[in-house]
């Protein structure tokens, strides 16, 4: 029974090392095909550039403004057609913000206790009377302030 037992445990051990070599060979052969199919990739033939951007009439390269391509809720600063108040024209990068401050109605400020101490009125009429314009390097920083201002009062 000893020569048995012996023979099963020989045969365990040999079933046992046979399975961690094939465990070895297996990672191997799929770390060379890993490196293969990287090298298959990088040496792909490169697929051929777009020359022509739908909806760009004048062949320039890119969809501007005028062009029947353009999209004005997705493209640029996404402010489509007459939604620009006359107070934003020029405001360059800050046009977004300074049509979002242009839209709001006449409104209370906070003063540093928390407590309403004044009103504004609405924004265009802030931007109006405002004393720097768009194009000024501060315009974005007051307009901004203005937005902040709103903010303060109707999400607190």
């Amino acid at each position: 029974m000893s020569h048995t037992r012996n023979q099963i445990r020989r045969t365990v051990a040999w079933l046992r090392a046979a399975a961690v070599l094939a465990g070895l060979l297996g990672l191997l052969f799929l770390a060379l095909a890993a490196t293969v199919g990287a090298v298959r990739i990088d040496s792909a033939a490169p697929r051929p550039a777009v020359t022509a951007n739908v909806g760009d009439d004048n062949g320039d390269g890119a969809v501007d403004e005028d062009e029947p391509g353009w999209n004005c809720h997705t493209m640029g600063n996404r402010i489509c057609g007459t939604d620009v108040p006359p107070e934003c024209d020029g405001a360059g990068d800050a046009l977004a913000l300074c049509v979002r401050v242009a839209s709001r109605p006449p409104f209370g400020w906070l003063g540093a206790n928390g407590e309403v101490e004044g009103d504004l009125p609405d924004g265009r009429t802030l931007l109006r009377d405002l004393w720097v314009k768009p194009g000024d390097p501060d315009f974005a920083d007051y307009v901004a302030g203005y937005d902040a201002d709103w903010d303060r009062v109707h999400h607190s």
